[in-house]
């Protein structure tokens, strides 16, 4: 058996961590985010939320890609502040908030 046939699982395996590795950095896009924020508003929210309660806003801060706002039909508001990859930020503070 020729040496370079033990190194073809070798290849193989970096190939697929590789293609994985790009899988898993890609940035969500926007109805991504609003959708997972939208569904986990769903799970908390009281009996009567649905998924068209959330709408999406820019923020003048740079470090916040979107705020999203989701209001329940009894008047309850939920706000989610998502960062630049989709990652849940605290609600910022000062003049921008």
């Amino acid at each position: 058996m020729k040496r370079a046939y033990f190194f073809l699982p070798l290849a193989a395996l970096v190939a697929l961590a590789a293609y994985l590795g790009l899988q898993y950095g890609q940035v969500p896009d926007e109805t991504e985010i609003i959708n997972r924020y939208a569904a986990a508003y769903v799970q908390t929210a009281p009996a009567g939320a649905s998924l068209t309660d959330c709408a999406a806003t820019t923020h003048p801060d740079p470090a916040v890609r979107m705020v999203i706002n989701c209001v329940h039909p009894f008047g309850l508001t939920t706000t989610f502040f998502v960062g630049p990859r989709g990652e849940t930020l605290p609600a910022p503070q000062g003049l921008g908030a």
